[in-house]
Order: C-alpha cells, then structure tokens, then sequence
C-alpha cells in the first residue's frame, strides 16, 4: 500500500522484511545491510560483485553513516550465498512496496516487456535462454515490477501472474504482440485498466482485416503523421484510428471490450550523403517505389527490420490518433530507456549469475531506479553513466537517496 506521508521510509526498512534463511550460529552480517552494500557498489557504477565489495570497502566510513556494518563488509563468497538463498518472491514483494510508496501507479502507462538475460544461458544448459518480464512506467522510466520466466513457461502464462500483482486501477497496459490475448485483455479490464495492444501476423485473420479496413477509402479514421531525424536516419510514422469495429470479426464474439481500432505504418530511411557530405537521402514516395543502394528492396511487415513496419491498434478506449502513436511509442522506448541501460551500463547481459540472476536483476533495477528517481528529483540532465559517477563522487548524494526516505513522485 502507498504512504499516508509525502515521504517513502527508507531502503533498508523494505529489505529488512526479507526472511534470512541463514541459520542463526552463521549470521555475522545482516542479511539487509549486504543488500545495501551491494545496491551502493551498482549506484556508484560498478558492475560486478566483487567490484561493489571492493568499493564497499573502500567507502566503508559513508556506508556506516546509515548502516552499522558489525563485522564490516562480507566476502563475496558470503554475499553468493546469501543471493541464492534468499526468497525471490519475497525480495520482490520489499521492492515493490518501496517503489510503490514512491511512484503511485494508477493512471499512469505501464509497459510489459520480456528481455533475455544472455549470459545466464551459457551456465543453463538444455534450455531456453531465461527472460524476465519487466514493468515500466514509461512516464518516468522506473520499473516497479519484474517476473521470471521459467525455461517451460513463456510470456502468455507470467503475464496474468504479474498483473495479478499490479494495482492497474485506470493504468493503460501495453505488451508484445504475444500479450495480445483474449484472457489477459479481459484480465486488464477486471483489473480496472486499459489496454492499447498491437495486433501482428502471430494473429493472421485480425492482422489482415485492420491492414484491409484502413486501405478501404470508404473508411472513416483520424490519422496522425510524423516525421523526425532521428541518428543515421529519417523516420516517417502513420498512425490511423477508427471507432468502425465493423471489419474486425474478432470484436463480435471474442473482443466485445473492443472500442478502437488502427493501423500504424512506420518506415526508416537510412541517411545517404554524396561525396561532398550533402543530405540525398530520397523522400518517403521515392523511397518506398525504388528503395536506395543501402535499402534497395524496401520491405513491408511486422517485424522490427522491416524497413516499412506495419501493425494494428486495439483498445477498450476511444482514442485520438496522435494518443494511439504516443503509447505504442513510448512503449517501443522501453528498449531504450530500460533493457539498453542494464546491457550496456549495468553488464546485466554478460552476469554469468545461475542460481542467484533474478535476486541480481532485482538489485540492478533498485540502483536503476535510484538514479532515475534523483535525476527527476535534482533536475540533473546527464546521461545514466555520468549519473552513475555522481552518486560514486557524491557521497550526500548516495546517503540522500539510499539511507533516508525518498519524497514522493506526483
């Protein structure tokens, strides 16, 4: 539940509700404090366990400002063992109640987006590479929830789980295409949420009929058009909505929550320069007749290379064009803002974790979440890897946001 006060209790309070499952002869440091510790090494930019031990050590006179560290900084061996021991779901609970009384869920856009831990495969053999479903408020890009997928399981069955632990009360819902099922849009709705869910070829008939529905001129639709540079190349976005339900089988039967129907057209032309560096990239028309010598056949689909991507819109709500294109945008961000950060600043994809990935995933996203919260709160523009060396160089800075209460996120 949230706080009554404008202020979260601190950190160490929600993880000392963690059971430890140590015997009581072995406990010669606290099971809270070791997480802390570790959380300071990640929000201070180091990115392995003994990298944050090594820093702990070092900064042990700031961490003892908010700790008592009896016995000083454990070893990593003890620090492993304590990770693969304690109760994932448990650890779970403590971080989303923290975040919970920081950032009030209800009418914002939560997305729900699975990622692949890639090094953990290589230590799990004969099976899938794990995923974690993760949730992301993708106004302020802090995560508050994340849910293992088992090597058997996939996303279609964790999803409902994990909404089940989610207050979604009047939250916009988002997923991948594979979310995109009767059983889970009923579920958000249940929930008192909403949902805006693509529609691709994994669902042929439904696909078929929106991409025919929006090339019908007879047909009715608010459209919304876009164009931006965006790096290496230029991106044309179409997105057409409709409250015509009419050509959608589906809604009569199965999707009766069904109020808005749409079609987002979405193409990338790579920049092309001549010798002397001038900008001869072709416009969308040429583009898409003739294609370039980078892209010379332009195609056309669902999936992410497809230089002329294509998907359809469902929503229990009547939206305007431009809102349609905002939330399936904002969405698509979530690779950016989230998954690129744990890869490429926090090494999540190269963690050789087994037993104990999910308990370090989770202790990624805390230290995450707190540069998140302090760059909202400080106003601070820098990018996450500058962040990073603030919270290391800053020693009021990490005391501020990870030994004392956190103010509220309106």
């Amino acid at each position: 539940m949230r706080a009554t006060e404008t202020t979260s209790r601190p950190l160490i309070e929600y993880l000392d509700s963690i059971p430890d499952p140590r015997s009581s002869r072995e406990k010669k440091h606290n099971l809270a404090e070791m997480l802390i510790c570790l959380i300071a090494g990640y929000v201070s930019g180091h990115t392995s366990l003994r990298r944050c031990i090594s820093w702990c050590k070092r900064n042990i006179s700031v961490l003892k400002k908010g700790m008592t560290l009896k016995n000083g900084i454990a070893s990593p061996a003890t620090m492993c063992r304590m990770l693969c021991s304690i109760d994932e779901e448990l650890f779970l609970y403590a971080f989303m109640e923290w975040i919970a009384e920081i950032l009030d869920p209800k009418g914002r856009h939560l997305a729900i987006d699975g990622k692949a831990i890639i090094a953990a495969a290589s230590k799990v053999k004969g099976t899938t590479t794990p995923m974690l479903l993760n949730v992301i408020d993708t106004a302020t890009s802090l995560v508050i929830a994340q849910m293992p997928i088992e090597s058997k399981e996939n996303e279609i069955v964790k999803i409902p789980v994990l909404l089940k632990l989610l207050n979604i009360q009047e939250c916009t819902i988002t997923t991948d295409a594979i979310g995109t099922q009767t059983s889970i849009m009923e579920q958000i709705v249940s929930q008192g949420g909403h949902f805006v869910q693509v529609v691709k070829k994994n669902q042929p008939n439904s696909y078929g009929e929106l991409c025919f529905q929006f090339s019908d001129k007879k047909v009715k639709y608010d459209e919304h058009i876009s164009k931006e540079k965006n790096r290496d190349r230029y991106e044309y976005r179409s997105c057409k909505i409709s409250t015509d339900l009419e050509y959608l089988t589906k809604v009569k039967k199965e999707w009766p929550f069904v109020k808005s129907v749409g079609c987002i057209s979405h193409t990338r032309i790579l920049l092309i320069r001549d010798e002397y560096g001038n900008d001869i990239t072709p416009d969308l028309n040429t583009f898409q007749h003739s294609g370039t010598f980078r892209q010379p056949i332009p195609s056309s689909g669902d999936n992410r290379n497809d230089d002329n991507q294509v998907i359809g819109i469902i929503s229990d709500l009547e939206l305007t064009a431009e809102e349609a294109e905002k939330c399936r945008r904002d969405h698509w961000s979530v690779e950016n803002r989230l998954h690129h950060v744990l890869d490429d600043t926090f090494r999540e994809d190269r963690s050789p974790a087994k037993k104990s990935k999910n308990n370090f995933a989770l202790i990624r996203k805390i230290a995450y979440n707190l540069v998140r919260i302090a760059a909202i709160q400080q106003s601070l523009i820098q990018p996450i890897t500058e962040l990073l060396d603030l919270f290391s160089d800053d020693k009021h800075l990490l005391e501020k946001y990870l030994f004392k209460g956190i103010p509220c996120i309106p």
